[in-house]
């Protein structure tokens, strides 16, 4: 039976607090493969990668004996493991994607695919010992690769029980668009575009191939063409733009329960003593489509 795929609170519940993490947080390294900017692949880009391990007990041999036991994860051989993986990537010919690039990170680390599945590997043991571990986030960024933004991420989750994965979640974030649009509701807000950055993340998103660039061009797109008066209005609208491209790209989670989306966006120079308003929005696609019909 598959490993059912769940949201970020929904696994958050799952998990719990944990006692003890170990968080690695940008390492920095080079890929070649996934989709830049423009849509085009198997040209080498920046790419940085954050691993948060949540371990099941705290620490107790390490931090008594001052020496590293396993009852956690040492960083330094953490990052070595990553930019490891990374390297016998960039020896491969063929072309990866973003998610093939998180997929060989979370096999290395854990001997499973993301789906939860053992995979027979003969690179020897996974590094880390999942009888130890709580849950685990890898999140795989390309900071170049959207063309009005901060770059693209993928990230993983997983809980695991007795070394076992019992829930998973996968998530897709285009990181802060800068997009001059027409909004707002007082009169000199309707004289000129101002610009106003947005993030979209799509929840429980299992695709094999790159299609964040498709992604930001729906967005920048109904973003573009809008000049609603409120940001709650221009939201709104997002969902169903984006829903509505999620419904002919891709294919739904199998279990018929949608995709979240989060969307923010904010309106850095609407207050001038503040850094940004920001209204967010999140909602399941199916109760987009109850309420729209999909073009």
């Amino acid at each position: 039976m598959p490993t059912p795929i769940k949201t970020t609170h929904a696994l958050l519940l799952a998990s719990g607090d944990p006692p003890a993490t170990v968080h690695i947080k940008n390492i920095q390294s080079t890929i070649t493969g996934p989709s830049d900017a423009w849509g085009r692949t198997n040209r080498p880009q920046p790419i940085s990668i954050s691993v948060t391990v949540r371990m099941l007990k705290s620490f107790g041999s390490t931090s008594t004996a001052d020496a590293l036991a396993s009852d956690t994860v040492h960083y330094g051989l953490l990052t070595k493991a990553v930019l490891s993986t990374l390297t016998r990537l960039d020896a491969h010919d063929q072309i990866l994607t973003l998610p093939d690039v998180l997929e060989n990170i979370w096999i290395d680390l854990t001997g499973l695919d993301t789906f939860g599945s053992p995979v027979d590997d003969d690179k020897g043991p996974p590094f880390l010992q999942l009888q130890f571990i709580k849950s685990l986030d890898v999140s795989v960024r390309l900071p170049k690769a959207t063309l009005q933004g901060d770059g693209v991420s993928l990230t993983g989750t997983a809980v695991f029980s007795n070394g076992a994965m019992t829930m998973r979640g996968m998530r897709l974030r285009i990181h802060d668009l800068r997009i001059p649009i027409l909004i707002g509701l007082n009169p000199n807000e309707r004289c000129a575009k101002q610009t106003v950055v947005t993030n979209v993340e799509v929840e429980r998103f299992d695709e094999v191939l790159d299609s964040y660039c498709l992604l930001e061009d729906v967005v920048v797109k109904a973003m573009t063409n809008s000049s609603f008066e409120t940001i709650e209005a221009l939201l709104a609208d997002l969902a169903l733009q984006i829903t509505t491209h999620l419904a002919k790209k891709h294919q739904e989670p199998l279990d018929g329960e949608g995709w979240l989306l989060k969307i923010a966006v904010e309106k850095p120079i609407a207050v001038v003593f503040a850094d940004a308003p920001c209204v967010e929005l999140r909602i399941n696609t199916n109760d987009v489509i109850l309420t729209k019909e999909v073009a």
